[in-house]
C-alpha cells in the first residue's frame, strides 16, 4: 500500500510541459524513438532493425511538426499533433521506457482532448497492434474504427 501512495503523489507533483522541437532534438527524439519502439516493433515484427527504424524516424521527423514532452523539466518523450478544421490527429506520442506509466501520456491525451472539445471535433490516431499503449487510448475513451494488417485506427469523438 506504501508504493501506491509514493506513486500517486510523485503523479501528482509531476509538471508535464512541453516544448517546440529544434534541430538539436534530433539526436535525443531518435534514442527516445529507439527505447520505445523496440519492444513493440520486436513483438509484432520479430525484430528490430534499428537501420530501418533510423529511416522510418528520418522520414516522419523532418516532414511533421514536434514537440518535447518534459517531465519537471526533464527531456521524457515527444509528441507530434496536427490540428485539422475537422479533427485532430496524433501523429505520435512517445515516451522514454522510465517515463511511461507516469501518466504523461494522460495529461498530453486529456490536454489535446480539452482542445477537441472547444472545437467539437474528433482526435484520430493509429497505433500499432503491439503497442500497450492502445489500453491506455482505451481507458481515455478512444474507440477503433478500423485496422490493418500493422495497425489499429482508433477515434475520440465528441458527444
Amino acid at each position: 500500500m506504501e508504493s501506491y501512495k509514493n506513486n500517486r503523489i510523485e503523479n501528482i507533483e509531476n509538471k508535464i510541459t512541453k516544448r517546440s522541437a529544434t534541430e538539436e532534438d534530433t539526436d535525443f527524439a531518435r534514442k527516445a524513438h529507439h527505447a520505445a519502439y523496440h519492444d513493440v516493433v520486436v513483438r509484432q515484427f520479430g525484430h528490430f532493425d534499428e537501420k530501418e527504424q533510423d529511416d522510418f524516424f528520418d522520414e516522419s521527423w523532418n516532414k511533421d511538426p514536434y514537440e518535447i514532452l518534459l517531465n519537471n523539466e526533464e527531456e521524457s518523450g515527444y509528441c507530434s499533433i496536427e490540428y485539422f478544421p475537422d479533427h485532430i490527429f496524433v501523429h505520435e506520442l512517445v515516451l522514454l521506457p522510465e517515463f511511461q506509466g507516469k501518466g504523461i501520456g494522460s495529461k498530453v491525451l486529456k490536454d489535446i482532448m480539452d482542445d477537441a472539445r472547444v472545437k467539437n471535433i474528433p482526435i484520430k490516431l493509429r497505433v500499432l497492434k503491439e503497442n500497450r499503449a492502445q489500453e491506455l487510448y482505451r481507458k481515455m475513451g478512444f474507440e477503433e474504427t478500423e485496422t490493418n494488417d500493422i495497425s489499429i485506427f482508433m477515434e475520440l469523438r465528441q458527444n
